[in-house]
């Protein structure tokens, strides 16, 4: 059997005074104690000598069993799906936030569309004043172009 590496003997040896210094303090400790607590005072340290060596041999365990494998329980929930929009309706919503913003847009191309909806002419929205006069009309005088239209069918 080879001998055993340097790094080993000197954990050992590490390990050796640890212990022995350990046991020189114990000993003034369990002198002072009284008689009647002694037995209790061993117990107590053979438990916590014992309980210790036990988190070792289960560390030592689950070092060399690998890592557990993951249970379908365990694993995240699934990122939600993303919704999707039809495109007529984006489309559409394109369509309004652009008449909004030009009234040229307003006026050539959802106009007509509007007209052609309700089958009939619809009420004129007049223009905008001041400097917002190249801005289209507003969302709420869309919508009431809209719910014109919706109210003649």
């Amino acid at each position: 059997m080879p001998p055993p590496p340097e790094s080993l003997r000197r954990r050992l040896a590490g390990r050796a005074i640890v212990l022995a210094l350990i046991v020189l303090a114990a000993m003034p400790a369990y002198l002072t104690i009284s008689p009647a607590w002694r037995p209790v005072a061993v117990r107590l340290v053979c438990a916590l000598v014992a309980a210790a060596g036990c988190i070792r041999a289960v560390r030592w365990l689950r070092a060399t069993a690998g890592p557990a494998a993951n249970s379908p329980l365990d694993a995240p929930p699934p990122p939600p799906a993303e919704v999707e929009l039809d495109p007529r309706f984006i489309s559409l919503r394109e369509d309004l936030v652009s008449a909004a913003r030009s009234r040229r847009y307003f006026d050539v191309i959802l106009w007509p569309r509007l007209c052609d909806l309700a089958g009939r002419d619809l009420t004129w929205v007049p223009p905008r004043r001041g400097l917002l006069r190249r801005r289209g009309p507003s969302l709420a005088a869309i919508e009431g172009l809209i719910a014109e239209v919706e109210e003649h069918p």
